[in-house]
């Protein structure tokens, strides 16, 4: 059977005017009073029933709301929520100059994405980027535990699934094959705390999204192809990809692409949790813009983005469970206001380099011939192209 959402389950805010949650948020206002915006994303997005168990609380379980109270106030979950999700950031960013955000934007959402999400990454000297960007020196840094390495053949038969193509500008120049959760939780360690949090805040969902992964994030079904630019702008929450259509015959899927409005505040500012903030879902973010190279058309928020395999079995497209669990935890890291956490992000995910680090490398021969085969498939390239630039 088709899988299929009604227009009115299609774009970024539709919980935030969902009549059962806004009446459950009324409630929760009167117990709460004003809490960090960070944690009022997490009201804004988290599973219906979670809503409903604090407002029983409120006279049922008093240790359980008083439990509540202090996490939503500290924000912790939030914060560690978006944090592991965003370790999937490599250490370059994805646009070389930042605008720092104007002192008084603190509650509004903000049309340029590069105000901070790149201040923190590009303070460094560029000499220090060069040498965080030189791939033999990455190289050299390989992890020697398995749960840390990357796997080649799965990335391979993502790109060739995808026909060597990012699946939204089609581009066909040097591509990353992307995962949908995180590499970083492919540790078991690290994936069971990330799950547990979501446990909290998605009672409803999380069992299901933790036992697609329970074996690690190496499979073909949680990586997609896209270009290196729009790779590094969904790692750090400027656009989502939610589902919207998949044929029973597993072969073809649609997806809706959205770029998404950032939240710039203050780490601890204050707001009364029935604030809904602007969620468009016809953005478009400042200093961005992608295009369709086949026929040069400007990709805009609801752009219908078809993913297409010959060979479910062997080749499957991505699950459709992972695409959702990501439409979820990108709008997150858009409404949380993520500006704050990128340094430690950052740091964190060096030793996660997605391009560079497979399993399948076993000596130095191999892995220097795979360097230079990368590079002379990337000169074949650009030797075949036309003069004049494509924008992806």
């Amino acid at each position: 059977m088709d899988k299929k959402l009604t227009d009115k389950e299609i774009g970024p805010g539709v919980e935030l005017t969902d009549p059962n949650r806004i009446k459950l948020l009324k409630k929760l206002q009167n117990v709460f009073g004003q809490i960090p915006q960070k944690a009022q994303a997490s009201f804004l997005l988290c599973d219906l029933n979670y809503l409903k168990e604090l407002c029983r609380a409120e006279s049922a379980s008093p240790a359980l709301l008083d439990a509540a109270l202090r996490g939503v106030h500290t924000a912790s979950n939030v914060d560690n929520i978006v944090t592991q999700w965003c370790q999937k950031s490599r250490v370059s960013s994805c646009v070389s100059s930042a605008q720092t955000p104007s002192p008084g934007s603190h509650r509004q959402i903000q049309p340029s994405p590069l105000r901070s999400v790149t201040a923190t990454g590009t303070k460094r000297h560029a000499s220090e980027e060069l040498e965080d960007t030189d791939i033999p020196h990455k190289r050299r840094r390989l992890a020697t535990d398995l749960s840390e390495r990357r796997s080649r053949q799965m990335s391979d038969l993502c790109k060739n699934r995808d026909e060597y193509k990012c699946v939204v500008t089609k581009f066909e120049g040097p591509t990353d094959a992307c995962h949908i959760v995180p590499f970083s939780l492919n540790q078991r360690s690290s994936r069971a705390s990330f799950f547990e949090l979501l446990r909290i805040l998605w009672p409803q969902r999380f069992e299901k999204w933790q036992s697609i992964v329970n074996s690690g994030t190496e499979f073909i079904g949680n990586m997609l192809t896209l270009s290196p630019t729009l790779h590094q702008c969904h790692s750090v929450g400027l656009f989502g990809l939610q589902p919207v259509e998949a044929s029973s015959d597993s072969k073809s899927m649609k997806l809706k692409f959205f770029w998404l409005a950032q939240c710039d505040t203050s780490s601890n500012f204050m707001t009364d949790i029935t604030a809904i903030p602007p969620f468009p879902d016809n953005v478009q973010l400042k200093g961005i813009q992608v295009c369709n190279v086949q026929n040069g058309h400007l990709i805009k928020s609801g752009e219908i983005i078809e993913l297409m395999t010959e060979d479910p079995a062997n080749k499957p497209l991505p699950d459709w469970d992972l695409l959702e669990l990501q439409w979820v935890m990108q709008r997150l890291t858009a409404l949380r206001g993520a500006a704050d956490i990128f340094d430690s992000v950052h740091s964190e995910s060096d030793k996660y380099l997605e391009m560079e680090v497979f399993t399948e490398k076993s000596s130095a021969v191999e892995e220097q011939d795979t360097i230079e085969g990368s590079f002379h498939k990337i000169h074949t390239w650009m030797e075949n192209q036309l003069v004049q630039p494509q924008l992806v």
